[in-house]
């Protein structure tokens, strides 16, 4: 069972308590599980660890060092002395065999019952756990809700990195962080730990299996218990979503050869006319519905994702992604149906940023060399490619013309979580996005990172 803890500075910062901080205030930061009250000379075999233990020196030891050093093996994380009526002042020894051995000395005075102290301790663990109850179901919602989108496991991801203000992948053996290679091998090889976690140089990180993946997760701070409850419900998505990519691969070619098989006419242009044809990528219930009246049986809705197969000429709107046209029925195959539809998914998130259809090379893009496009795009975003939250904040703030609000509303967050991920983006960028030019390239590099 795991207990709940609070910093010692939480406890001393009640000014009902009026609490005096004698000594050890650099261990501030310890926790503290309960308070406890003894006035034995030796409480030691009846502590646990992480105890304010409080006292009024009613038995007060002959060996003072001894007394201290005995709490500190036993893990206390402070001593609370009460004055009177045993003792006018704390006892000079005390605090100086306090202050020698590192132990955070407080005077509880006169008009603080040792019962406060309790209360007040066992007030402040029910409003963490009433606040890491409350981080637990949002954060659930919100995990939720990221699996029902377009790219989940990349929403899941972006999602949890969010909450838990961390950086969240999914690797595997060829594609693993240095850092981190030999105990994602581990942990995948099935044969290992089941999970891990160490101390990467300034990152905390845990690993943990998702299929045939590890999930890593680094922050500075290591995750509490409630933040752990929220990995592992990221994890149970990420197992489910994984699982449902690779049943769901080819899926619109199932249903173009479906769809075909059904008619009594030979190949797609019995179902959908002449050729060529494009893949369309979306979440719009609209959209959908649209599509559906016009090409039912080559429409597939799952969650929040539409995919569709059309005629290349038909006109597309809202915020779409749409492929590159795919050959006549002759020479349509399943997997240049299945390459069409992941183009129009990676042209998906430019086309919710800007709420118009996103189509290939339709702009600049077709000018450039896609080989060093790319390269250029991942110099000018390196600082971000480790934080999909920062880009597709970016991607919707510069779609909607820097426009808090509807960036927002494209988010699904408050206009005040874009300011303070877009003031982050300058930081990590060094660029001023008040310019024209950088915002420009920035928006370029977005395009051909895809």
């Amino acid at each position: 069972m795991v207990v709940q803890t609070v910093p010692l500075k939480d406890l001393v910062a009640r000014v009902d308590l009026g609490l005096t901080v004698l000594c050890g205030a650099d261990g501030l930061d310890r926790p503290i599980r309960w308070a406890h009250v003894s006035e034995l000379e030796d409480p030691t075999p009846y502590l646990v660890g992480e105890e304010l233990l409080l006292t009024a020196g009613v038995r007060f030891p002959f060996d003072v060092p001894a007394y201290v050093a005995g709490l500190v093996s036993s893990g206390v994380s402070a001593i609370g002395f009460g004055v009177e009526p045993e003792f006018p002042t704390v006892p000079p020894s005390l605090v100086e065999a306090c202050a020698a051995q590192g132990m955070p000395l407080l005077e509880v005075p006169p008009s603080t019952p040792f019962l406060a102290v309790s209360q007040a301790l066992g007030a402040l663990l029910a409003e963490i756990a009433v606040r890491e109850q409350r981080m637990l179901a949002d954060s659930q919602r919100a995990l939720t809700r990221a699996a029902t989108r377009v790219r989940p496991v990349e929403s899941v991801l972006t999602t949890l990195a969010v909450v838990l203000n961390c950086r969240a992948d999914l690797v595997d053996a060829r594609n693993a962080p240095e850092d981190v290679s030999s105990l994602v091998a581990r942990v995948a090889s099935g044969t290992g730990p089941r999970s891990a976690s160490a101390q990467v140089g300034e990152d905390h990180v845990t690993l943990d299996p998702v299929e045939s993946a590890v999930l890593v997760v680094r922050r500075p701070a290591p995750l509490s218990a409630a933040e752990r409850a929220v990995v592992a419900v990221a994890l149970a998505l990420l197992g489910l979503l994984r699982r449902d990519v690779e049943s769901e691969r080819g899926h619109i070619a199932r249903l173009a050869a479906s769809a075909v098989l059904r008619s009594e006419v030979s190949g797609l242009a019995g179902v959908l006319g002449p050729g060529p044809y494009r893949a369309v990528a979306g979440e719009s219930r609209a959209d959908y519905d649209v599509l559906a009246q016009r090409y039912g049986p080559l429409v597939s809705k799952a969650g929040d994702e539409l995919l569709a197969l059309v005629p290349a000429g038909f006109a597309v709107s809202g915020p779409v992604g749409v492929s590159s046209p795919v050959a006549e029925p002759a020479a349509a195959s399943t997997s240049a149906i299945d390459s069409a539809v992941a183009e129009a998914r990676a042209l998906l998130p430019r086309a919710l940023a800007t709420g118009s259809p996103a189509f290939p090379a339709s702009d600049l893009s077709s000018l450039v060399d896609p080989v060093a496009a790319r390269a250029f795009a991942r110099r000018e975003l390196a600082a971000l490619l480790g934080r999909p939250e920062l880009i597709e904040t970016l991607r919707a703030w510069l779609g909607q013309h820097g426009s808090w609000d509807r960036a927002a509303t494209v988010l699904g967050v408050h206009r005040n979580s874009v300011r303070h991920r877009i003031a982050h983006v300058e930081r990590l960028l060094g660029r001023d996005l008040g310019s024209a030019d950088a915002r420009a390239s920035l928006w370029l590099s977005l395009t051909w990172l895809d």
